[in-house]
């Protein structure tokens, strides 16, 4: 059997990897919903290379190979040398590409497994070549409003955020165990899911917010590196990244923070500031996840949409199955055991994706 590498090499350069990517039609879908039965243990892999290929479909352009070599390296070696954890990802709003690009991107998904084994044996330990795949192999989610409206997405703790026109997050698709990391560019309204087990994070250029349970907004301006939170409900804690002493304000509802990047100064907004601030506390129209005599496509069509994960599953096994059912107030995991439930499937949570498995609806 072909090590992880060699498999991850050769579905890089399979174009129907590319076209499920970018331009998905029901021979595609169904050719890869095949290849996984046929391969389950090589599932993860299939994703991994999946995720490579992704995040080269959706990064700026190079010019040139050598260009590439050198926007990609100083990237990972930076990754190596911080310490362990999860860092700041700078922007990533997605740019329209081709299907020549994604191939020639494709091409560079070999030149950056040839150098896993570059620097692997360039390296002193092992544990470096782990850090260089998990920097090239990750598996977050970008997701951001491209719109020129407002637009709601879901996490899958049941917390939402309503994006603004050119904002964007990116997280781990399931969120962390023992909390919550949001990395946000823009402005956005967080409506936090109360969980003090695992404390909710934003990370909004050298601001931290930490909340357990309420909402917030957040708005970043790039131009001048002004950062400012207005507490809607509850508590947050608004700090520095980088932790200096001093730098951090405690705002309960109503209250609000400025920070300016030139001066690098964190201070409480005046009074007349959080009341134009209140007022611009965006809306948007949610997702509607009431069901009637739906067919499961649609139902997971529509949780796609809303959680940005994708769903692996037998469109032909499960064709005849409807639902009528309300998931508005469910997380992710509520809603799929509702659904698993109604029609006698199973699901299984595995890399940035969730399967189902099941027989066919009577």
């Amino acid at each position: 059997m072909k090590n992880t590498d060699e498999m991850i090499l050769l579905l890089l350069q399979d174009d129907r990897l590319t076209r499920w990517i970018l331009n998905p039609d029901d021979e595609t879908i169904a050719y890869w919903e095949k290849w996984m039965a046929d391969h389950p243990d090589q599932v993860q892999t299939l994703l991994k290379a999946r995720e490579i290929a992704r995040d080269l479909a959706y990064a700026d352009k190079p010019a040139g190979l050598e260009e590439l070599q050198q926007s990609i390296w100083p990237g990972i070696s930076e990754a190596l040398d911080a310490p362990v954890k999860i860092t700041h990802h700078k922007t990533f709003i997605p740019k329209k590409v081709s299907l020549h690009w994604l191939a020639a991107a494709s091409f560079l998904g070999i030149f950056l497994a040839a150098g896993i084994t570059y620097y692997s044996t360039r390296s002193k330990t092992a544990s470096d070549e782990g850090r260089v795949v998990n920097v090239l192999l990750k598996e977050d989610l970008d997701r951001v409003n491209q719109t020129d409206h407002n637009q709601i997405v879901y996490l899958v703790d049941g917390s939402q955020v309503i994006l603004q026109p050119g904002a964007g997050i990116r997280h781990s698709a399931f969120l962390q165990k023992d909390k919550r990391e949001i990395y946000l560019e823009g402005n956005a309204f967080f409506q936090v899911a109360g969980n003090p087990q695992r404390p909710f994070f934003v990370y909004a250029g050298d601001l931290v917010v930490r909340v357990l349970g309420t909402s917030f907004k957040v708005s970043a301006n790039k131009s001048n590196g002004e950062i400012t939170v207005l507490v809607k409900s509850g508590k947050v804690a608004v700090s520095r990244r980088n932790g200096a002493s001093g730098q951090q304000l405690i705002l309960a509802s109503n209250q609000g923070a400025v920070y300016k990047g030139q001066t690098l100064d964190l201070m409480g907004s005046p009074a007349d500031r959080r009341t134009k601030l209140a007022d611009e506390v965006p809306v948007a129209a949610p997702v509607n996840f009431d069901f009637e005599e739906a067919p499961l496509e649609e139902i997971i069509q529509t949780l796609e949409k809303a959680y940005g994960i994708p769903f692996y599953y037998d469109k032909n096994t499960f064709s005849r199955c409807m639902l009528t059912t309300n998931l508005t107030d469910e997380t992710l995991e509520e809603k799929l055991k509702i659904i698993c439930e109604a029609i006698g499937a199973t699901y299984q949570i595995k890399g940035n994706g969730v399967f189902l498995d099941g027989k066919p609806c009577k």
